[in-house]
């Protein structure tokens, strides 16, 4: 069955320091240092369908001074928060994929000089791999709110990532066994954080599009709670 819908606050979990502002949106952050706030949609979603997640996104005002940025995730287990600063709320989440929107520069971490995009796998907030190798974009930190869209074709295994109806990265990458054990059902939601710098963060959930697979009602939550058990022991 295929679904076409706008969320709403009763499909999502929020974490951490975030709070409804309006109908659809929400403030990750304010202005204030050492903030993290995360919101996961309640419902899983399976890899093995395409699906699409329109999403609008504001990185604050402060251009030079702000920090730290917002990443998108799927992941096998929803309502955490991972470490604030340069982990934009995802760092320590795994098993996990982020899609880091970076507005500081951690040289140590080889971010480049200008706001970026990068694939981050397992809560790994560095770009040292191929995979992670970030892509630069215009400044986001411009008070205006931007259209992200993420969208999935199983077929062809391929994450594409758009800001503002361009297509900025693309992968084709086995997200399924190379991230999640061959387990295809996972969480998504959105992460932002602050450090000693700052920024105000907010999400708009703007439209979701997926289709739901005969199996997913039973959605072998079994399975799932063993991967992330299992990843949490490491």
């Amino acid at each position: 069955m295929a679904y076409t819908q706008r969320p709403t606050i009763e499909d999502f979990t929020m974490s951490g320091d975030t709070y409804e502002i309006e109908d659809y949106c929400f403030r990750l952050t304010d202005e204030k240092d050492y903030a993290s706030g995360s919101i996961w949609y309640r419902k899983p979603i399976s890899l093995s369908v395409p699906f699409s997640i329109e999403l609008s996104i504001m990185l604050g005002c402060q251009d030079e001074t702000g920090a730290d940025g917002m990443v998108f995730m799927f992941a096998a287990q929803p309502n955490r928060t991972g470490y604030r600063g340069e982990g934009i709320g995802f760092a320590g989440l795994s098993p996990s994929l982020g899609i880091e929107i970076d507005t500081w520069r951690n040289y140590h971490l080889n971010d480049p000089a200008e706001d970026h995009l990068a694939f981050l796998i397992n809560g790994q907030v560095g770009h040292f791999s191929e995979m992670s190798a970030p892509t630069p974009i215009p400044n986001l930190e411009d008070c205006r709110r931007h259209k992200l869209t993420v969208r999935w074709k199983p077929d062809q295994q391929r994450l594409s990532v758009e800001i503002d109806g361009k297509e900025i990265v693309a992968t084709n990458y086995d997200l399924l066994n190379r991230i999640f054990q061959g387990n295809e059902i996972v969480y998504w939601g959105v992460s932002a954080a602050t450090g000693r710098y700052n920024n105000f963060h907010e999400v708009c959930f703007d439209r979701l599009s997926y289709r739901t697979p005969r199996h997913l009602p039973s959605l072998r939550m079994k399975d799932v709670r063993k991967l992330w058990a299992m990843n949490n022991e490491r």
